[in-house]
C-alpha cells in the first residue's frame, strides 16, 4: 500500500493557469520558491467552514509586481503535481485559489521576493454577500429576506455557485427554511452550514458529522471545482476470510486498500502521548425558529426563539457543557412535519459521544514515499490504522479516524519525499459493529494455517463479520 499511487515528486505552480518556471531563467515570469505550505480544515466537524490557505514565496525576476503588492492581488494560483497527462492544470490539483495578501520582502540576489497568501474558492463563497436567492416564494413575502429557498432548489444553488466559479456541488439538506434578513448580508457558506438536517426514509435527522471542501478530484473539467460534503462515518465491513482480512464492499485485501493505513507507515513523535478531547459535551441543543406575522414592508417574520435539547452523557466532566447548534429550521403551525420534536437526533448524539469517549491520537505525519496519494490531499477522508502501538495499551484509541485538517508542505530539500502532510484527526463513528467470536473462528473451514495469514497486529479488532474464503 505504501508504494501504490504516490504523489509525483515534481510539482508545478501556475499563475492564471500559465506554468511558472521551475528555476530562475531571466524571464519576466515569477519563480516559486520551496518550501510552501497549504493549511486547511477545522478542529471539529461542527466548526465554521474555512478556506484552504496557500503560503508561498515568489521571486519577481522583472520587478513586475514589486512596485506594489496590490498588482498581484486577485490573480489565480494553482498547485499541481506533475501528472503528465491531465487535461488542465486544475484536474487533480492540490490547490487552486486567488491571491488575498502580498508582502514585499528583502532583495534576493538583486531581485525582490514576494510573500504571497492565497485562499481557495470557499473564501469567495464566504465573502460574496450579494442578495441571496429567494425561490418559490412570492415577491411580496420575500421582501427584506435572502436565502428563502423552498421546493426544488438544485438549479438555484447550481447557478449561484457557477457565478463564483464553482461548476458542481453535493451538499445534502432537507429543511423547513428560515431565511436571513437581507440586512445581515449572508453568504452561500452561511446558508450551507446552517442546513443541519436531511430527510432519509421519510424521517428528518440532525447531522453534525460532515465537513465541506472544494474538490478537484475529477478528470472531467466540467465537474471541477466542486463544492462537496463528506460524512465522517466508517461504513465498510471488514471481513475475516480465511488467511486474509478483506473489505466487505469490494473484497480488497486491507493490506493494499488505501482506506486502511499501516501504522508503521505513519510518522509520530518518538515519545507520543494521548489526550482526551478538548471539549466534553453532556448536552446537545438544536436552536430553531418560529414564523410569525410581520408589519410594515415585511409580511412575515422569523424569530429564532425555539430550542430542543437532549442529554448526551449522564456523567459530567467539570460540570455540564452544551453544544449549541443554530439550525436552518422553522416550526410552522400548519405543518406537522416541521415539529422539531420529530427530528431524529441519533446521528448527532453518536457523533458527540464518539468525540467525548475516544482519546485523541498525537499529531501524525503522512509522507509521500510511505503512503498513497489520497492521504496527501487537503480534504477530509476517513481511515483505519492497522497495527497501531496504542492498540493494546489504550482501548479508547480504537476505531476509525477522520482527517479533518492539517498542513501540507512541499520542500525539495527533503530527501525521502518532497511531500509531508501533518494531519489533525477526529474520531469517526463506526456504523459497522461486531467482532468474530472464538466459536466462529473455530468453525471456519479454511485449510489455511496461521503461518499463511497476513493479518496485521490488531487487525482483527476491526473485523465486523465472518465471510467465505474467496
Amino acid at each position: 500500500m505504501s508504494s501504490a499511487n504516490p504523489l509525483p515528486e515534481t510539482c508545478h505552480v501556475y499563475l492564471d493557469l500559465s506554468p511558472l518556471p521551475l528555476q530562475s531563467d531571466d524571464s519576466a515570469d515569477l519563480v516559486a520558491l520551496s518550501p510552501f505550505t497549504i493549511t486547511w480544515g477545522v478542529s471539529n466537524p461542527w466548526d465554521d467552514i474555512t478556506p484552504n490557505v496557500l503560503k508561498i514565496t515568489l521571486i519577481d525576476q522583472a520587478d513586475r509586481f514589486s512596485k506594489s503588492g496590490d498588482l498581484l492581488m486577485g490573480h489565480r494560483l494553482t498547485i499541481s503535481p506533475d501528472w503528465g497527462n491531465t487535461a488542465t492544470p486544475v484536474n487533480f490539483c492540490l490547490f487552486d485559489g486567488y491571491v488575498t495578501d502580498v508582502q514585499i520582502l528583502d532583495h534576493d540576489g538583486g531581485r525582490n521576493r514576494l510573500s504571497v497568501t492565497a485562499s481557495d474558492r470557499i473564501y469567495i463563497l464566504k465573502t460574496d454577500c450579494r442578495q441571496g436567492p429567494n425561490t418559490n416564494t412570492t415577491a411580496n413575502m420575500a421582501r427584506g429576506w435572502q436565502w428563502w429557498m423552498q421546493g426544488q432548489t438544485s438549479e438555484t444553488v447550481q447557478k449561484w455557485l457557477y457565478y463564483d466559479g464553482v461548476q458542481n456541488y453535493w451538499w445534502p439538506w432537507s429543511i423547513f427554511p428560515t431565511p436571513f434578513s437581507a440586512e445581515q448580508r449572508k453568504s452561500f457558506i452561511d446558508w450551507a452550514q446552517s442546513c443541519r438536517t436531511r430527510q432519509v426514509n421519510s424521517k428528518y435527522q440532525f447531522e453534525i458529522d460532515r465537513t465541506a471542501y472544494i474538490s478537484y478530484q475529477s478528470a472531467d473539467p466540467k465537474k471541477i471545482p466542486s463544492f462537496e460534503a463528506l460524512y465522517l462515518r466508517w461504513t465498510i465491513d471488514t471481513v475475516l476470510t480465511g488467511p486474509r482480512i478483506r473489505t466487505g464492499d469490494d473484497n480488497t485485501d486491507i493490506g493494499v486498500d488505501s482506506r486502511y493505513a499501516d501504522a508503521g507507515d505513519v510518522i509520530i513523535d518518538p515519545e507520543p502521548s494521548l489526550s482526551a478531547a478538548d471539549e466534553y459535551y453532556t448536552q446537545l441543543e438544536f436552536k430553531y425558529s418560529h414564523r410569525g406575522n410581520g408589519s410594515g414592508y415585511k409580511t412575515v417574520e422569523f424569530n429564532q426563539d425555539g430550542s430542543r435539547s437532549v442529554q448526551v452523557e449522564q456523567s459530567a466532566r467539570e460540570g455540564d457543557t452544551c453544544l449549541s447548534i443554530e439550525a436552518n429550521w422553522t416550526q410552522y403551525d400548519n405543518q406537522a412535519d416541521s415539529d422539531p420534536g420529530k427530528i431524529d437526533f441519533t446521528l448527532a448524539m453518536n457523533t458527540i459521544r464518539e468525540s467525548n469517549r475516544r482519546l485523541r491520537l498525537p499529531e501524525v505525519t503522512f509522507r509521500g514515499d510511505r503512503l498513497n496519494q489520497l492521504f496527501m490531499y487537503c480534504r477530509p477522508t476517513v481511515m483505519v490504522f492497522i497495527g497501531s502501538k496504542f492498540e493494546r495499551s489504550a482501548p479508547a484509541a480504537y476505531g476509525p479516524w477522520a482527517k479533518i485538517g492539517g498542513t501540507l508542505t512541499y520542500d525539495v530539500t527533503n530527501r525521502k519525499s518532497h511531500w509531508t502532510h501533518k494531519a489533525r484527526l477526529f474520531p469517526a463513528v463506526n456504523t459497522k459493529t461486531g467482532t468474530p467470536t472464538c466459536a466462529q473462528m473455530k468453525a471456519m473451514t479454511s485449510t489455511a494455517t496461521f503461518a499463511d495469514c497476513n493479518w496485521k497486529l490488531g487487525a482483527l479488532r476491526y473485523v465486523s463479520k465472518i465471510g467465505e474464503e474467496p
